[in-house]
């Protein structure tokens, strides 16, 4: 099958690209964090979309959908449109090299701010049935609270209507439902509706999405040259080959997102996140 890309004007909240966009708006991405984690933040210190993390000696780096800082917390919020199998991994490593980045050498450990990593995912990660998962270090035998002043918190759209707080409730049914209930959620309605006017966006997406075609072309072509017949995904899953690898390698260098790369060659998330650490 050929890969069509979605179109710039089909592109909501939800998908990387402009969620990432949507969230560099300051009063957007306070709102965000102060409706779903009902906490206030004073003063954006520090606001970016897509933020890099940079490698840590040898470690692997990240980049985050949206953060903030203000003067006693950091907040990373990433959009989760698909299900993955390891979100309790994937939220330990970002907590870890958040630390890590924030913490200067000689500093007491006292001076790490409180620290907040939320998932948002379009489906329940659990099949529990809540609208949120919320996460503490808590002692195994009682009820004692570590002190870490981490908190992890995901949110399952789909659950939208078990959410207690209406703030909740109408974030999380624009998500899912793209129904705009409150000031908020029309707040980002309206700014999805002007991104299809934001020239510049529309041809980073076009080249970003050029990128994505070629190689998933490319990935498709190598599939057919192995004599395959059954398909690309069975070709490439059957017919593994150095050039293929070498495709996934160019992606990653790209930063291209891991489980697009695995979309387009064919390759598993753990192959690909192998080839990642590899090229590190």
């Amino acid at each position: 099958m050929k890969y069509t890309p979605k179109p710039y004007e089909e592109l909501f909240f939800t998908d990387d690209f402009l969620f990432s966009k949507i969230m560099r708006d300051e009063g957007i991405a306070k709102g965000v964090v102060e409706n779903l984690l009902g906490i206030k933040i004073k003063k954006v210190d520090f606001l970016s979309s897509q933020y890099s993390i940079g490698e840590l000696y040898a470690g692997k780096g990240i980049r985050l959908d949206a953060y903030l800082e203000d003067s006693g917390k950091v907040i990373d919020i990433e959009m989760q449109s698909v299900v993955q199998m390891d979100e309790g991994l994937r939220m330990r490593y970002y907590q870890s090299i958040i630390d890590i980045e924030h913490l200067n050498r000689g500093e007491r450990y006292r001076n790490l701010k409180e620290s907040y990593v939320v998932f948002i995912c379009l489906n329940d990660p659990f099949g529990d049935g809540k609208a949120v998962y919320n996460f503490a270090t808590k002692e195994v035998d009682g009820e004692r609270i570590l002190n870490d002043r981490i908190h992890k918190v995901i949110y399952n759209a789909s659950g939208f209507e078990k959410a207690k707080e209406p703030k909740v409730r109408a974030f999380l049914k624009f998500v899912k439902e793209r129904a705009a209930t409150d000031l908020l959620t029309r707040k980002i309605q309206e700014a999805v509706d002007t991104c299809k006017y934001h020239q510049k966006w529309r041809a980073e997406y076009m080249l970003w999405e050029d990128q994505v075609t070629e190689w998933k072309e490319e990935a498709r072509e190598i599939g057919k040259a192995q004599g395959l017949k059954e398909g690309l995904s069975k070709g490439i899953a059957e017919g593994r080959t150095e050039t293929l690898i070498e495709t996934a390698k160019k992606m990653i260098k790209k930063c291209i997102d891991l489980n697009t790369i695995s979309e387009c060659t064919g390759l598993s998330l753990e192959e690909v996140n192998r080839l990642k650490e590899e090229n590190d």
